[in-house]
């Protein structure tokens, strides 16, 4: 299943509250990115669908293999332009949403590629 961005966001939310929270619900998922418990449930059942999460009887959301992975590498992006950006001089805020967009767009080779560079800078 091809993920969209938004899809990708709702998967490193999850990730972000469970390292924060442990246990994540729908209704935390809403809270954080501020949109509708309705958009929430559809979007937990479309990636449910999809294999990258499950929901046990308790109602709390888990991450499978596949959407933890998606994740993991998601937030790894969002945390790099962030911090690259911050490091440019880009006020914080502005930075944290550029980052946003930028985490889904860039090729796995370019952000290698950025990777690798900012590395070698800071040796």
């Amino acid at each position: 299943m091809k993920l969209h961005a938004s899809g990708e966001d709702y998967l490193e939310t999850i990730l972000v509250l469970q390292k924060k929270l442990g246990m994540v619900r729908s209704v935390d998922v809403a809270r954080h990115i501020e949109v509708s418990k309705p958009s929430v449930c559809h979007a937990v059942a479309t990636l449910r669908d999809g294999g990258f999460l499950t929901m046990d009887s308790d109602y709390f959301l888990h991450l499978t293999d596949v959407g933890r992975a998606v994740a993991e590498k998601i937030y790894e992006r969002h945390c790099f332009f962030t911090e690259q950006l911050i490091a440019a001089g880009v006020d914080p805020e502005t930075a944290e949403a550029d980052a946003c967009r930028i985490e889904h767009i860039i090729s796995d080779e370019s952000f290698l590629r950025l990777k690798e560079a900012a590395a070698q800078e800071q040796d």
